[in-house]
């Protein structure tokens, strides 16, 4: 099951005419501009998660109704919430997996720029003052690819931790100062507060 956004997009347009409201209207009461609104309602977007609350709030809807361009009775809503979690945490599972690749991606081009800079300033003919410099750098912009390619390990999917099986996502602070096997960090757990082995996972 994927998001409709033509679905979604026709059912804020019914919506918001049913509250006899313009698309105007609409943008000053969500603090939004007006091409947000009509983006939304020619399927070119959905409203983000700060923004749903106010909107079915105004609409007087659900966000698995928004999510699903329809209303529906009580007894069809535990099947379309159900289902409209299910996509979103597929939809999670394959950014966080993209994620992950990128952080492998920003972290060999790290390494390769610091070796690339340190091989020009070590085999070339250059004053001093200028090898240091070209050293210095590249140790700045490798640690900088490195600390970002981290954070993207830290809200990536999640932590397990091996005595509990409790799933959580880190603070940064935690993960950068871990000890590591790969993506295997040693870790206190924030549920049974033991230290142990905590693996990645994706879902």
């Amino acid at each position: 099951m994927r998001l409709d956004y033509n679905k979604i997009g026709n059912f804020i347009i019914n919506e918001r005419k049913a509250k006899k409201m313009t698309q105007v209207d609409l943008a000053k009461h969500l603090y939004v501009s007006e091409k947000t609104i009509s983006k939304w309602e020619t399927g070119r977007g959905v409203p983000d998660t700060n923004t749903l609350p106010k909107l079915c709030e105004i609409f007087g809807i659900t966000i698995n109704e928004l999510l699903n361009g329809e209303r529906f009775s009580k007894e069809e809503y535990i099947d379309k919430a159900e289902g409209k979690l299910l996509e979103l945490e597929e939809v999670k599972q394959n950014s966080d997996k993209r994620l992950l690749a990128m952080e492998i991606v920003i972290g060999f081009l790290s390494v390769i720029f610091l070796l690339s800079l340190t091989a020009l300033a070590s085999f070339l003919m250059m004053p001093d003052w200028l090898r240091i410099m070209i050293i210095v750098f590249g140790l700045t912009i490798s640690m900088v690819g490195i600390l970002f390619a981290l954070k993207i390990e830290q809200v990536a999917g999640y932590y397990i931790c091996s005595k509990c099986n409790h799933k959580y996502v880190p603070t940064y602070h935690q993960v950068l100062w871990a000890l590591h096997v790969n993506r295997t960090r040693y870790m206190k757990c924030p549920h049974c507060h033991k230290r142990a082995w905590h693996k990645k996972v994706i879902k």
